[in-house]
């Protein structure tokens, strides 16, 4: 567990290394009450779905292929505005069809994240070298505390694929395709170019 750092908004950063051999990796944040119950698929980030809450939480883009250094993909989260029904952010990254592949095939993957008030980077999980056998898994949360929120890290949360993670927390029931990757969704969003949190 981490010290109680966070009031106002952090940064929640996917990033991997797409020189070698082509490989998608995806991030996504699925908004949970007390209960660990995720109460609709609009209260989940993902690929498909870049805002939540009115940009309250914003997904930049879907890189597909890791290209460029640093940071490929991330997700802003206003802590402030979240409502109060919404306990806990679950962080998930999958490997999309992995084709039994793992992180472990993926060169550099990591999750990291940043105090969006004092830009102090508060986490880094290196994928290959912890979760080298899975393709799919919730890596941590972010959670109500006394006076903020704090950052918990599982590394043994739920794993498969997004809508598997997704049944683990009690959403089962999505619109058709709600999975299905288009190929031209690699850009930012439009919110994102404003950078409305940093």
């Amino acid at each position: 567990m981490r010290p109680n750092r966070l009031k106002q908004s952090i940064k929640i950063a996917l990033g991997w290394d797409g020189s070698a051999s082509l490989f998608d990796l995806d991030m996504m944040a699925i908004l949970v009450d007390e209960t660990d119950t995720v109460r609709s698929y609009e209260h989940i980030v993902f690929y498909n779905q870049l805002t939540a809450l009115d940009g309250v939480l914003l997904l930049s883009n879907d890189n597909q292929t890791g290209a460029g250094t640093g940071d490929n993909e991330e997700l802003y989260v206003q802590l402030s505005m979240l409502p109060a029904s919404v306990n806990k952010i679950v962080i998930a990254v999958a490997l999309h069809q992995s084709d039994d592949r793992t992180f472990r095939d993926v060169n550099e993957a990591f999750v990291r994240m940043i105090n969006g008030e004092t830009k102090e980077e508060l986490v880094r999980y290196e994928l290959g070298e912890d979760f080298s056998d899975a393709a799919g898994l919730v890596i941590g949360d972010v959670r109500r505390a006394d006076n903020g929120w704090r950052i918990v890290l599982t590394g043994s949360g739920a794993t498969g694929d997004f809508q598997a993670i997704c049944n683990t927390y009690g959403l089962i029931d999505f619109p058709d395709g709600f999975f299905d990757k288009k190929k031209s969704m690699n850009k930012l969003s439009p919110l994102h170019m404003k950078k409305p949190f940093f």
